[in-house]
C-alpha cells in the first residue's frame, strides 16, 4: 500500500517524531490518513468528497500563511 509521510519542519532526520501519514490502494476505496503523536496513532478513512475538502482547506490555509501562488 502506496503512503506518504508528512514530518514537522524542526524534525530531526533519523529521529522519530511525531507526523502524518497518509496511505491508499487501488483496490480500497478510499484515503486513510493517520497521525501519530509521541507513538499514539490516531487514524481518519476519507472518501472523495473529504479528500476534496481537505486540498482546499490546506490551499487556503497555506496561501493565507505564505501567500498566494503566482
Amino acid at each position: 500500500m502506496p503512503a506518504e509521510k508528512f514530518y514537522p519542519s524542526t524534525a530531526v532526520e533519523g529521529q522519530p517524531s511525531d507526523h502524518l501519514e497518509v496511505s491508499w490502494h487501488r483496490d480500497y476505496p478510499g484515503v486513510f490518513a493517520t497521525l501519530i503523536i509521541g507513538g499514539a496513532a490516531s487514524g481518519i478513512d476519507l472518501d472523495r468528497s473529504g479528500i476534496n475538502r481537505m486540498i482546499r482547506a490546506l490551499r487556503r490555509a497555506r496561501d493565507a500563511t505564505y501567500g498566494a501562488d503566482e
